[in-house]
């Protein structure tokens, strides 16, 4: 050693080597072997990093490589869900059931017993999940409301909602009644017209795609109503004046809100000025049902000089007649109301009826200084219906 602390040369080169040697050696080691066997270097890609839960992954580490003189000899995987494989080949896929976030980890092992290990990371989305508030049976004419917006997304993202309204009908044309869009929204209403069982389904869509569907049913029920038929007599009146020759048509339509059950026609003359000297006027009264095929005709008489000369008519059994009350179903009131009052062999005198009046004798009469006293006659028609109208009540509501 030389004075003051100093180093000889070859002290100071064995030190200097030895510094090198642990620079060197970690970086030897993969290739020398020293300190372990040589390591391979791994490399990973996945297919695709974004998926929705249920669905697969493809993991490639072929392009893993390892020192001249080695080979790799087998790839073990763990995809961060518990569960591994070990695979020959750097190939293989793996399902992702449930939601989340995983990382995958590949390790290559070469034929020295060498060791390195890369890293992939999937999204799994989990799919919505979807709560439905509705009514499973209503009466036509209610309205049903159905609510979807409890459905959840567990990322916590925002939810379309599209409603299938009728698994009968294939509104978009697509020859699948199953996957319409009819209506948009979290809570949809409406109201069913007609009874029966209805069906459809809610199909909730996350942000990313990932959708749920889920079916409903619906069994809208008929309502039920009381009926009771009350008799009713209507009353018609018309007067006017007519010249011989001379016709008055009257047009109405009687039996629009009830079942025409008699008619009762009677056509009065005013009486003549001087009745005991004049020829007495005479008219005539036809009526005409043409939509039934009816048509009658009669003419007034004067049985009795002091009494109107008068023409009367009545026909009976115009319509069966009905219990007096009873119960029907029906989707709706109009509905059980149209088919009521056009129940098949119950519909005579729907129709439009005419009143014919013909003044067919009212002159010449005996002339007094030339002048014809009475050259027409005043007359009234009085009709009366016996109608039988059905009043109805809605029960068990």
């Amino acid at each position: 050693m030389l004075k003051g602390g100093g180093l000889r040369a070859p002290a100071r080169q064995r030190i200097s080597l030895l510094i090198l040697a642990a620079f060197l050696l970690p970086m030897l080691a993969g290739c020398t072997g020293l300190g372990g066997p040589p390591e391979p270097t791994a490399r990973m890609h996945a297919d695709r990093t974004e998926i929705h839960a249920g669905e697969s992954v493809n993991f490639d580490a072929r392009e893993s490589t390892s020192p001249d003189s080695t080979v790799i000899t087998g790839y073990t995987w763990k995809f961060g869900d518990g569960s591994s494989s070990e695979t020959i080949q750097g190939y293989t896929s793996h399902t992702f059931p449930e939601a989340g976030v995983y990382e995958i980890r590949v390790t290559a092992t070469n034929d020295e017993g060498g060791e390195d290990s890369a890293t992939a990371t999937v999204y799994v989305n989990g799919y919505p999940e979807i709560s439905l508030s509705m009514p499973t049976a209503i009466r036509t004419g209610d309205v049903v409301t159905m609510d979807a917006s409890g459905s959840i997304d567990p990322e916590g993202g925002e939810l379309t909602t599209i409603w299938d309204l009728d698994w009968d009908v294939d509104s978009d044309r697509d020859g699948d009644a199953h996957n319409d869009g009819d209506a948009m929204g979290a809570i949809h209403s409406f109201t069913p017209t007609e009874s029966g069982n209805y069906s459809g389904s809610v199909t909730v869509i996350d942000e990313k795609g990932a959708s749920a569907t889920r079916t409903w049913f619906l069994a809208v029920l008929p309502r039920t109503y009381q009926v009771v038929w009350e008799e009713h007599t209507i009353r018609y009146e018309w007067d006017g004046y007519l010249e011989q020759g001379e016709i008055f048509t009257i047009s109405h339509m009687p039996g629009a809100d009830g079942r025409l059950m008699v008619v009762n026609a009677t056509l009065t003359l005013a009486m003549d000025v001087l009745p005991f000297m004049l020829p007495q006027d005479n008219f005539s009264l036809t009526v005409d049902v043409t939509d039934d095929g009816w048509r009658t005709t009669v003419r007034t008489e004067q049985d009795n000089i002091t009494r109107n000369a008068s023409a009367s008519m009545e026909r009976s059994g115009l319509n069966p007649s009905s219990e007096n009350a009873y119960n029907l179903t029906a989707d709706s009131l109009e509905e059980l109301m149209d088919s009521l009052l056009n129940q098949p062999g119950a519909r005579f005198g729907q129709g439009v009826w005419l009143w014919i009046i013909e003044a067919e004798q009212a002159d010449p009469d005996f002339p007094i200084d030339d002048v014809d006293p009475d050259g027409g006659n005043d007359w009234e028609l009085v009709v009366e219906f016996t109608v039988l109208i059905p009043r109805v009540s809605e029960v068990g509501v």
